[in-house]
């Protein structure tokens, strides 16, 4: 005679229910017929409440018997040797039940509220939940070993636990054990803690047992998401940066990361404050600037004054520098290490971090990165495992505190031409790592093809990701003018 598997067993009379048991367990909502087919019968117990006797089966055979009351307090017993398996375990082997999913429930009475709702693949673990988990596969969780070959083929797994805290400890151990991509959890029962609960309040108990089970939803994988499920982020506008041709082919978004390279002297420097400067003065933004290889003061100072009185600041007056002073003083932030100190990238966001919340800095500028301190670089790294880690870092803070950062990166050392011309360098041409090409949401190149002959600056954005809001690749040939600190188009000797 088959028995255990939901269904099958063979009515036997001396199984029977009496008239209270039947009813007791019917104000429950449970199914005297389907408690019958699973072999339950009437039992005395220690006390006076009405008890019920529940076989193990295991592979057919009747390996133990747990019993517990349905009246009055809820007290549980079973016979000496009884195995920790699952209960109902042989609905895992029934192969008329496999496209069904697996249940797992915290108690026979929930085993039996989905059964009777139309869900005869489930079981319940032995002994309810634990109160604590504390991570290892001792015998508490032996169960899993016994079904682990049934459970290899089991998804999904609804996992029908108790709504308190020791059934949260039992889902989050379940799933980490059968493994969460696999794993659904019921969201909220319709009608008290559990299966049994909302089998037995509800209007129509079954009805919303299968909603409940229904409607179990995968358990959440952190970074795996439908598109629904994605936050709507608000639309970063892009904003021109004023500098002459480069209206199409790069505009400044903020979360974005910059690159700018170029052979030393070409004007990196200078482009970077005639960016920041315009921005500054059109869009009214603030900048956060990491200058290592130009002194703040005078040198940076110098160029900034320039900008804002449209003069060399020889020839402004000292009213002129006041005024441009004060503007520098609400625009520009400074980041400045002290003499001997290790200018770390954790050294530096945290500096930018504070510049954004107290300044509201949306601009952070690293010029050169070949002066940012490598003492924090963990020893067994290459120097291209630790650059590629430290942009994925400004990339992620970039995101986060929705700030643009712009890092001046010099290129290796370029072998010169024939007739002594430094070529011009590409993003996969900046020393140590190709994280610089691959990672960076704009690359741009500043390159002078004639340095000793002509003022003429080639500015070449060679990668923007997102050609619809950032610009697309493209080169525009202008002259600096440092009188203004402006880059100028060659004809163009005024303001623009």
């Amino acid at each position: 005679m088959r028995s255990g598997i939901a269904g099958t067993v063979e009515r036997r009379a001396e199984w029977e229910m009496d008239e209270a048991h039947g009813r007791a367990l019917e104000r429950r909502g449970l199914s005297v017929e389907t408690v019958v087919r699973l072999g339950w019968r009437p039992c005395a117990g220690p006390t006076d409440d009405l008890w019920i006797a529940i076989p193990i089966i295991d592979h057919g055979q009747r390996v133990g018997t747990k019993r517990r009351t349905i009246t009055g307090e809820k007290r549980f017993e079973q016979d000496v040797g009884t195995p920790q398996i699952f209960y109902n375990v042989d609905c895992l082997r029934d192969p008329e039940l496999a496209g069904f999913p697996m249940v797992i429930t915290e108690g026979e009475l929930d085993t039996v509220a989905a059964i009777q709702s139309g869900y005869p693949k489930a079981v319940s673990v032995p002994g309810g939940a634990p109160e604590i988990d504390s991570g290892d596969d001792g015998p508490r969780w032996a169960y899993l070993a016994h079904a682990h070959d049934l459970l290899q083929q089991q998804r999904p797994i609804i996992l029908a636990v108790d709504d308190d805290r020791n059934g949260a400890v039992l889902q989050v151990g379940l799933a980490r054990r059968l493994g969460r991509s696999r794993c659904q959890v019921i969201m909220a029962y319709p009608r008290g803690k559990d299966l049994t609960d909302t089998l037995g309040s509800h209007p129509d108990g079954q009805a919303a047992v299968r909603y409940a089970l229904a409607t179990a939803i995968y358990m959440p994988i952190p970074g795996l998401m439908r598109i629904t499920e994605f936050p709507e982020r608000p639309v970063q506008p892009a904003h021109d940066t004023f500098i002459p041709g480069l209206e199409k082919h790069l505009r400044i978004r903020q979360g974005d990361l910059i690159v700018i390279t170029g052979p030393p002297g070409h004007g990196k420097s200078s482009f970077v404050a005639n960016l920041t400067c315009n921005l500054a003065w059109h869009w009214q933004t603030t900048a956060a600037i990491c200058s290592m290889e130009q002194p703040v003061v005078p040198d940076l100072r110098r160029v900034l004054r320039s900008f804002r009185t449209e003069c060399l600041e020889k020839y402004a007056s000292a009213q002129q520098r006041a005024d441009a002073d004060a503007w520098i003083d609400q625009r520009f932030v400074f980041l400045q290490g002290e003499e001997g100190e290790e200018m770390t990238l954790a050294w530096m966001l945290e500096r930018f971090a504070a510049a954004h919340e107290r300044h509201d800095a949306a601009i952070c500028v690293i010029d050169p990165w070949n002066e940012v301190s490598v003492a924090d670089r963990p020893t067994e790294w290459t120097m291209e495992q630790w650059v590629s880690q430290c942009l994925r870092l400004i990339k992620s803070f970039a995101r986060k505190h929705n700030v643009t950062v712009v890092i001046v990166a010099h290129p290796a050392k370029m072998r010169r031409d024939r007739f002594g011309k430094v070529p011009k360098p590409g993003l996969w041409d900046i020393a140590d790592s190709a994280a610089w090409a691959n990672r960076c949401d704009a690359g741009v190149v500043i390159y002078r093809p004639d340095v000793h002959g002509s003022d003429l600056t080639e500015i070449s954005i060679e990668k923007s990701r997102d050609h619809y809001s950032i610009g697309i690749p493209g080169v525009v040939t202008l002259k600096w003018q440092p009188e203004t600190s402006r880059f100028v188009r060659p004809f163009d000797q005024g303001r623009v």
